[in-house]
């Protein structure tokens, strides 16, 4: 039975994508540092199919290569990696220009973002390696697209995410893993679970809707999926057109 560890394993975005997998007869690791919100996906998700539920740091690579290597020792290897982890709307910090922001906060955007998805993937890939295969897939954001005013080091941090995406598929693909990402707009969350059209000072999208969690974790699915098994290195836009680019 094939594993996807997940971090950020709280998101709403990883509970949809968990259902998806499981339905497809996927076994599911979720982690967060916040525990006691991947604890309350899991018995949401329900099933004997959630291999563990933990605490992880993903800013911590000791912790991370510990949790990996735990994970890939019980399990046989890791099929899948997602990482969900990072965010800002957890710091409830205000959105400010970038001059007029604290530089002792700006770690806690970019060390969960950037390290903690580099840290992850450089636990991880070790064993996909081993086992001649694997899928990941990388959380980005519409501001990393196209940048935001006063996010500027959140949307520097997503932008980031999509390169380093697409350095590491060219990496990858000789070993038969694809890396791929995707880059929501402003969806529902369990930050922001009522999300409508004119929250945030956002227009409303060409499609109409706000993105869904389910928008999100059914986009997560299909990249891990054999569907996509001849994609690599792209960012999938999940956003109703918000953040065309």
């Amino acid at each position: 039975m094939p594993l996807a560890m997940f971090t950020g394993g709280g998101s709403w975005f990883v509970r949809e994508a968990s259902r998806n997998l499981i339905a497809d007869g996927w076994q599911v690791a979720l982690s967060d540092i916040d525990l006691d919100g991947a604890k309350e996906n899991a018995k949401e998700i329900g099933g004997d199919n959630i291999a563990s539920v933990e605490r992880l740091d993903v800013t911590d690579l000791d912790a991370v290569k510990g949790y990996a290597d735990g994970l890939a020792a019980k399990f046989g290897t890791i099929d899948a990696l997602v990482n969900v982890a990072g965010g800002t709307n957890y710091l409830k910090m205000p959105r400010l220009p970038l001059h007029e922001t604290d530089p002792n906060t700006w770690p806690k955007i970019l060390l969960p973002n950037i390290n903690g998805t580099i840290n992850c993937c450089y636990a991880v890939v070790p064993h996909m390696i081993a086992a001649k295969g694997g899928a990941i897939v990388n959380l980005s954001s519409g501001m990393g697209l196209k940048g935001r005013a006063n996010m500027a080091l959140y949307s520097f941090a997503k932008g980031g995410i999509v390169t380093f995406t697409h350095a590491l598929c060219r990496e990858l693909a000789p070993h038969n893993i694809r890396v791929n990402s995707i880059a929501p707009g402003s969806a529902e969350s369990r930050w922001i679970p009522g999300l409508k059209p004119t929250d945030q000072g956002s227009t409303i999208p060409p499609l109409g809707t706000r993105t869904s969690a389910k928008d999100v974790g059914d986009a997560i699915h299909y990249l891990i999926s054999d569907k996509a098994r001849h994609i690599t290195g792209i960012c999938l836009d999940i956003s109703g057109g918000s953040s065309l680019h």
